[in-house]
């Protein structure tokens, strides 16, 4: 009955938040033109929500809307030995369609579903930094209101834990980190309601700064372990630790 319920809402969740669906709500919004109103179902209104939130919070380092520049530079990047095109510029209106803060959203009514549009033309959306998180988060709250009072909840690497163990003490779970030298197993709790994601210190993709385009080096050595009250803040948070000065 769990699997089942469980399958349900991701099936749920993929209509709305998958860009690689053509139908999904997400994908209708890519494709809708600036300033046009597209309804959306509940969870794709909430994830963009909070996913501004977060990027007030981040000061920008997070920012769904940065797919375009993402691609940009990984193609400029994939023929660049030693990343010798590192301090390219990227076109002004390739800029001009970047930017959380321009979407604007339609709250849900008794006769109307919640919608969304665009503030610039050619804006995307992207939620693959926060969707798991965020699928992760309504997993758990929905296994509560199946009567489970106690889990941990892991997709993709997020993870997340409800209540206590059955002797009373947190949930532990082991993390794989890079450190300077290697690879690392590290053992961490998670008290309860708290979730965790890795900020991955990785050189093998783009660490683009939504805030000017350009590529940001991630000079650190090691990947951070990110702590927070939720799936989704935490897997934005790990996105967002790899531009922190």
């Amino acid at each position: 009955h769990l699997h089942r319920e469980t399958d349900r809402l991701l099936a749920r969740l993929d209509e709305q938040l998958s860009t690689w669906r053509k139908d999904s709500d997400a994908s209708r919004f890519n494709a809708a033109d600036a300033a046009v109103w597209v309804d959306v179902g509940d969870d794709l209104f909430r994830i963009v929500q909070l996913a501004q939130d977060l990027h007030r919070q981040t000061d920008g380092r997070f920012d769904i809307t940065v797919g375009p520049l993402v691609r940009w530079w990984r193609s400029r990047l994939r023929g660049s030995p030693g990343g010798s095109l590192i301090e390219a510029e990227p076109p002004r209106d390739l800029l001009a369609r970047i930017g959380s803060d321009r979407i604007e959203s339609r709250r849900m009514t008794e006769n109307r579903p919640g919608a969304l549009r665009k503030l610039a033309p050619g804006l995307e959306i992207d939620l693959s930094a926060v969707g798991p998180g965020y699928a992760v988060d309504q997993i758990g709250q929905r296994l509560i209101a199946l009567g489970s009072a106690a889990h941990l909840v892991e997709l993709g690497g997020e993870v997340r834990a409800w209540g206590l163990r059955d002797n009373g003490s947190p949930w532990r779970v082991v993390v794989r980190i890079a450190v300077a030298g290697g690879i690392q197993q590290q053992l961490i709790e998670l008290p309860e309601g708290r979730a965790v994601a890795v900020a991955a210190a990785s050189n093998d993709r783009p660490v683009i700064d939504p805030r000017t385009g350009r590529h940001g080096r991630n000079e650190s050595p090691a990947d951070l372990i990110i702590y927070a009250d939720s799936c989704a803040e935490a897997d934005a948070l790990a996105t967002a630790a790899l531009l922190t000065e």
